[in-house]
């Protein structure tokens, strides 16, 4: 069963307690809500389920601009392929490299495939697409999942390289919106000028995430558990919606392999049932933040939150509780492209 919805009803109905929009703001508001779909949960204990709530569903649904809803029912969360499914770069001719048993193994295949092939970046009039579906919830989700992901959600969204405009399918037409400084205030940034302004040298390229997360503390000293934790989930945050050129998502790699307690698993499916490898990090004691990699292309396939113990977040405004097993939020890119304009996906 398909569906469309308009993303500020959505946003409004999951959250009865935000501020009435004025609707003359309403394009900017969209795409602020696409920057606030890929925040991540922050290791502040008053604040991580007020955080969490905005990252994990309402940041799912009010990502998805105005994408048809797909319900699916009776799907298998044991995490095996169920197949049919290609993954992102699938059609590209991989190396033969060695086998990868750990995190510093994968970023190293990934740095000598990028190496091996053009490092194709846009023009600033071309145009990023991404095609992702994200995981809801027939229990609701005021904030995570509050019940088994047995729902799907599609989003389609196209961003022009020099950062000028966003576009979407809307009530079935294309719609395209001119953006602002407000598009650009969340944090951390992904708009993809600033992602395709990233270095591509892990070491220049995790010495940058760490001063953002500092920046992100207001002069808060954090412990180097919650910098890693930060760290991991920004990197994660920059991989997302977005089609990267190859030498900067290796570099992406080998500064996930650098962050403390980032482990590897070479067995793994994404939310479409294809199989990947996993690179997580366990976050706030609870909660294993993955990422998936396709094994073949190192291409970006997804990410995971799910706990791994019972755990309450206390927040300022209720209490969450999470139990050993839940998944909290879970999405796969099926495509990204550079295309030639708004609408094209391949």
């Amino acid at each position: 069963m398909g569906m469309s919805t308009d993303e500020i009803t959505t946003f409004r109905a999951a959250r009865p307690e935000a501020t009435p929009y004025d609707p003359g703001a309403r394009a900017r508001l969209r795409a602020r809500l696409i920057q606030e779909s890929t925040a991540v949960p922050h290791a502040r204990p008053l604040r991580s389920w007020t955080v969490s709530r905005r990252i994990m569903a309402v940041g799912a649904l009010t990502a998805a601009l105005v994408a048809g809803i797909t319900v699916v029912q009776n799907i298998d969360l044991s995490g095996r392929p169920t197949g049919g499914h290609a993954a992102p770069g699938e059609s590209r001719r991989p190396l033969l490299l060695g086998p990868v048993a750990n995190a510093e193994d994968l970023a190293q295949a990934a740095a000598q495939q990028a190496a091996a092939e053009p490092d194709v970046r846009p023009r600033p009039d071309q145009w990023s697409y991404a095609k992702t579906v994200l995981a809801m919830s027939s229990k609701g989700t005021g904030g995570s999942l509050f019940g088994p992901p047995d729902r799907r959600l599609t989003v389609e969204q196209w961003r022009r390289a020099d950062g000028k405009q966003s576009a979407a399918i809307e009530n079935g037409k294309l719609e395209i919106h001119d953006l602002g400084s407000l598009e650009l205030s969340a944090s951390p940034r992904s708009d993809y000028p600033y992602l395709l302004s990233l270095p591509d040298d892990a070491d220049a390229l995790l010495d940058h995430v760490y001063k953002v997360v500092d920046e992100e503390s207001g002069g808060e000293k954090e412990s180097e558990q919650e910098r890693a934790d930060r760290a991991f989930q920004i990197i994660e945050v920059y991989m997302r919606d977005s089609a990267l050129p190859s030498k900067l998502r290796a570099a992406m790699y080998g500064a996930l392999a650098k962050i403390p307690g980032v482990r590897y698993e070479g067995k793994a499916a994404d939310i479409q049932g294809r199989p990947g490898v996993t690179l997580y990090r366990i976050v706030e004691g609870y909660l294993r933040s993955e990422i998936i990699v396709n094994p073949k292309t190192y291409e970006y396939m997804g990410f995971r939150f799910i706990a791994v113990k019972n755990h309450v977040s206390a927040g300022l405004d209720m209490s969450l509780h999470t139990k050993k097993g839940q998944i909290l939020g879970w999405g796969g890119l099926i495509k990204a492209a550079v295309v030639d304009k708004p609408g094209q996906r391949a």
